[in-house]
């Protein structure tokens, strides 16, 4: 999104800049042309002026002219040239030149006005001469002809010559013809050597040559004005480029944006779809449900193969897609990934390498053939587990499939959620049920027992005292005697159901289920007087359960008792195992959840169970006794429900009956290894500090605590006195510059580093934050979890 409104507004300021340029080349394209034009157009203007006035001026010195008219027009031509070239904008070196041409013309100016003089008078003198066919009576032929050539020459030698034939001219009347004739050529022989010095003078102006120079130097303006039209240009194509760019860009960017939305709103649909029949109730179990979403998620997201599973759900199998892959696939990916530690926070993602040192998830894809696998995870609201293996490792990593997997790993999670509430619902409103109905029956039992007790009673008074009244041996004491032990008997029926009616509220502890069943078949032996009534096959060592011996034992007594009944006397065969369900069990009577169950079962030799009276076989009161109360199995089960476990019986193919008991084995909790007193070097922030020093000293080690935000020089010193460092604290960045400043001093000491987040510290030395007791003692006290950074060359690796 970021980069779509970069290329947006990088587009627009391209457009803009374009814009300006465009206007800016044409304008400076224009602005060169007219001046060029206006350049090259005085220029012209004012050599061809030049030209002109050269023809003019010889034609007026030739007589040619009447006027001087074109003369006049030839200089203001020239001058208004000039004017033109001077108002155009120039280089400095321009406008040297246009100075320089410009005093040439000052120069020529003043040398055509004292022309324009002189040539006049000269035009007057040499019509006195031109078209007189009497001239050369009146003066001398030689003088005449002089006057002629000196017109057409004005050599010095000409002039000498012409000269000397005046002064050989007699002197003629004053104020006759021949005397103005004569004035004339005296003026004529004076004038026209310097009419023509002036106009060579005037040829003598490098003119030319300067106007060449100002064109040269014009020419080089120009060259540059064309310089700057071409890198104008040069940079609107960069600037159209990279427009043109930009745009294709912003298409091909806003197509990915779109595909992406499309996938977006893709994965929603999906979703949605996967949403909706696992949040409805149906016919269809939740495993069929999940089952629907993946063969729906799987195609959606390119997988060769996927698996899902929900450890906390009971009874919910590996759901798989396709159906008929192995059903361990993603249980060895996600022991593999964990042993090889290769979480990134709740996703993975990995390809099979060409490489020798290969962890345990590369070594198990390499058996079942797969080259790259995503594996997800969820915590919250419940624990999922998705593995899939995508078409490509680019497949991989695309985000609407990430998204799409994400969304499904919440519906799902969601969903197990509320299936796993309704399963806990339905269990106690079963314990409820059995709870309100054993309370009533109780209740009638114990009013039952209460009254009929008072009656037993009496008649064991009355027949207390018939017996003392009577003979022993007689009839009547006999008679009385039967009375006293109908009346035992009675008192033990009585028993029996007030221990049916009472409720067991007793504390349930650990306890070892093989102990409590020696004591029962103890008391069994004891019972039966020496006579062999078992044969007990080894077992477990222990059995650990979570319950009350004084009940369970019971429980195995009434079901022994029954069992001795129904065989006649023939000895019993009892076994225990410890039987681990990896789904949920339907036993004869009720349905276990997976788990680990601690199991004794009771086999005896009598002729089985009928089939009529096995769906009745622990109701209350029920019996097939003679002299049955009905109440010993239906204790018993009572006893093994409320411990959460059952009762299965099932009839032997070669006869008898066998009765397991089936309680849920209890592991205890592992117990932190004590420490042997080393010092530790414990850094934590200062609110958990102190919780931290009780923590590691009931362990057995001697914490110095310091904070994080304690001088380094002080750590650094109090590290090399201890035997090892625990480095504790929710700021990741906080620690690494930690590390980074106590690298030398940590160098060769055993480290251990609690922080939420995976950074640049190897796992073997990464705790969980916060400290678990279990995990931090199995750390610091073996040997073989401890780290030497010297080993590690965790140094350099910090710097």
């Amino acid at each position: 999104m970021r980069w779509l409104l970069v290329l947006r507004a990088s587009s627009v300021l391209l457009f803009v800049a374009a814009l300006l340029l465009v206007v800016l080349t044409i304008h400076t394209i224009t602005a060169s042309r007219r001046w060029m034009s206006e350049a090259s157009n005085a220029l012209m203007g004012f050599s061809l002026a030049e030209r002109t006035l050269q023809v003019d001026l010889l034609d007026a010195r030739a007589g040619l002219l009447r006027n001087y008219d074109p003369v006049n027009a030839d200089i203001i031509a020239a001058r208004e040239n000039l004017r033109a070239l001077g108002a155009l904008p120039k280089q400095a070196s321009a406008v040297r030149e246009l100075g320089r041409l410009q005093a040439m013309v000052d120069q020529r100016e003043t040398l055509v006005e004292r022309f324009k003089s002189d040539n006049a008078l000269l035009q007057n003198s040499l019509s006195m001469f031109r078209g007189n066919p009497g001239m050369e009576h009146g003066l001398h032929e030689a003088l005449a002809s002089r006057i002629l050539s000196l017109t057409l020459d004005t050599t010095p030698q000409t002039v000498a010559e012409a000269r000397r034939a005046l002064a050989r001219t007699p002197v003629p009347a004053a104020g006759s013809i021949d005397a103005q004739r004569l004035s004339h050529a005296r003026l004529l022989v004076a004038v026209l050597p310097e009419i023509d010095d002036m106009l060579r003078s005037m040829r003598a102006l490098p003119v030319e040559e300067q106007t060449a120079r100002l064109q040269a130097v014009l020419r080089e303006d120009s060259a540059r004005r064309s310089a700057i039209i071409r890198h104008d240009q040069a940079a609107l194509a960069i600037t159209v480029l990279l427009l043109v760019g930009t745009v294709i860009a912003l298409v091909i960017l806003q197509r990915w944006r779109t595909r992406e939305l499309e996938a977006q709103a893709a994965s929603e649909r999906l979703s949605a779809a996967i949403a909706l029949p696992l949040i409805e109730t149906g016919s269809a179990s939740f495993a069929a449900r999940v089952q629907a979403a993946v063969e729906r998620l799987a195609p959606h997201i390119g997988a060769k193969r996927l698996q899902l599973s929900i450890p906390g759900l009971t009874n919910f199998p590996q759901i798989s897609w396709p159906e008929d892959m192995d059903s361990a696939w993603l249980t060895r990916c996600v022991e593999a990934a964990d042993a090889d530690e290769l979480w990134v926070g709740d996703r993975l993602v990995v390809s099979r390498r060409p490489s020798r040192d290969r962890g345990l998830l590369e070594d198990a894809m390499g058996e079942m053939g797969v080259d790259n696998f995503v594996l997800l995870r969820s915590a919250e609201p419940f624990r999922v587990v998705i593995g899939f293996e995508p078409e490509n490792g680019l497949a991989a990593q695309r985000r609407d499939h990430a998204a799409s997997i994400g969304s499904a790993i919440v519906v799902i999670a969601h969903g197990a959620r509320r299936e796993a509430m309704q399963i806990e619902r339905e269990r106690v409103e079963r314990s409820l049920a059995r709870a309100r109905r054993l309370e009533a029956m109780g209740t009638m039992a114990s009013g039952v027992a209460h009254n009929f007790n008072n009656i037993i009673g009496a008649i064991a008074g009355f027949a207390e005292m018939g017996q003392e009244r009577t003979r022993a041996g007689s009839v009547a004491r006999n008679s009385f005697d039967e009375i006293q032990a109908a009346v035992l008997r009675a008192r033990d029926l009585v028993e029996d159901i007030l221990g049916f009616a009472r409720q067991r509220r007793s504390t349930k502890q650990l306890v070892d289920l093989g102990d409590v069943l020696g004591d029962a078949l103890r008391l069994l032996a004891a019972a039966s007087r020496d006579r062999q009534v078992y044969r007990l096959r080894a077992g477990p060592a222990r059995l650990p359960v979570r319950g009350v011996a004084r009940d369970l034992e019971q429980a195995i007594i009434n079901i022994c008792n029954n069992g001795l009944f129904a065989s006649g006397g023939k000895v019993l065969a009892i076994g225990t195992a410890r039987i681990h369900l990896a789904g949920e069990r339907q036993l004869s009577h009720a349905r276990l959840e997976a788990g680990d169950y601690a199991v004794i079962s009771i086999r005896d030799a009598g002729p089985g169970v009928p089939e009529a009276a096995l769906s009745r076989l622990f109701e209350p009161f029920y019996t097939t006794k003679a002299v049955g109360t009905g109440l010993g199995l239906s204790t018993a089960w009572e006893i093994v429900q409320d411990h959460g476990g059952s009762i299965d019986v099932r009839n032997r193919a070669h006869g008898g009956a066998c009765f397991s008991i089936w309680i849920p084995e209890t592991r205890p909790a592992p117990q932190p290894a004590m420490g042997d007193g080393a010092l530790i070097l414990l850094l934590a922030e200062d609110a958990a500090l102190a919780a931290e020093e009780e923590l590691l000293a009931e362990l057995g080690y001697e914490p110095l605590g310091f904070a994080l935000s304690t001088p380094h020089a002080v750590l650094r010193e109090a590290a090399l006195a201890c035997d090892a460092i625990v480095i504790s604290s929710p700021q990741t960045r906080v620690v690494e510059a930690l590390l980074h400043d106590l690298a030398d001093a940590l160098q060769g000491r055993r480290l251990l580093v609690a922080a939420p987040d995976p950074f640049c510290v190897p796992p073997a030395i990464r705790l969980d934050f916060p400290l678990r007791p279990d995990q931090l003692s199995r750390a610091l006290f073996g040997r073989g979890t401890g780290v030497d950074m010297r080993d590690l060359a965790l140094a350099d690796a910090l710097r």
